[in-house]
């Protein structure tokens, strides 16, 4: 039979490994960590990670009360998403600007032509109010007053001369409805509108002239920072349908247009949307 070599104790190297276990346990578990802000502890917390506590490069940030804030649209001026309001009312001012061709008359001597422009800007102010069914059609409503200066003017063709140049003064009222499109933006909001109205002028001591036109236009809106207001520039053209009896010659002719440029001032009535 063989001897059997002795072994050396095996309770001392256990009492070693099982201390060496112990002082990498602790080690891990004082590693500090920091816990994400909670409802009930808005601060961040300090400490050794246990029970599964998240760490610091982990942890996922809670928001604060419960809540997360709006996010605040950010980009350039011509970002889509502007404000609108359901109602907007105001006034406008500017000018109005009316030519008009009277026709001409012929007879054995001679051939004459006559033509009505202002010659200079005329005065033109009103109000106007919109509704929209969403944020980008509504309808409009709009009552102007206008009284315009003109050259009144009557020219011998064949001879190359004018007969005689009057300064007359037209007054006139309009009405006009239109359907609108608009296109919100961060910054203004630019338009566009198409409709119908009707006139009723007077020149001089003559016969009122009324008539309906037709209404092409447009323009652009720019808010107030913090305000229910917005500045409005616009245009618009306006093509009526019936020439002016009272002013014109024997034949031709043809109905007057006119052209208005305005700025105003319109009000929001309600909350805007965005």
């Amino acid at each position: 039979m063989g001897r059997r070599r002795p072994t050396a104790p095996a309770g001392p190297v256990g009492l070693v490994g099982l201390v060496a276990l112990l002082l990498a346990a602790a080690a891990a578990a004082g590693e500090p960590c920091v816990r994400a802000p909670t409802p009930g502890n808005p601060a961040p917390d300090s400490g050794p990670c246990r029970n599964g506590s998240p760490r610091a490069d982990t942890a996922e940030s809670a928001p604060v009360g419960g809540s997360q804030p709006t996010p605040v649209r950010a980009g350039p001026v011509f970002t889509p998403g502007g404000g609108w309001s359901r109602a907007e009312v105001g006034l406008l001012i500017g000018s109005q600007r009316v030519n008009e061709d009277l026709g001409f008359s012929t007879n054995i001597f001679q051939t004459v032509s006559a033509a009505a422009q202002d010659v200079g800007f005329g005065e033109h102010y009103g109000a106007r109010g919109s509704v929209f069914f969403n944020r980008y059609l509504g309808v409009e409503g709009a009552f102007t007053r206008t009284r315009t200066s003109f050259e009144f003017s009557i020219s011998d063709e064949e001879a190359g001369v004018n007969i005689l140049a009057e300064s007359l003064v037209r007054s006139s009222t309009e009405f006009a409805g239109a359907l609108v499109g608009q296109f919100p933006l961060s910054a203004m909001t630019p338009y566009a509108a198409l409709g119908y109205g009707s006139g009723n002028a007077s020149v001089g001591d003559g016969d009122d002239f009324r008539s309906g036109a037709f209404v092409l236009g447009g323009g652009v809106k720019v808010p107030f920072p913090q305000l229910p207001f917005l500045l409005t520039l616009d245009f618009r053209f306006f093509r009526y349908r019936e020439a002016n009896a009272a002013l014109q010659l024997a034949e031709g002719g043809r109905p007057p247009s006119a052209t208005v440029l305005t700025v105003g001032v319109m009000f929001r009535l309600g909350p805007s949307s965005s």
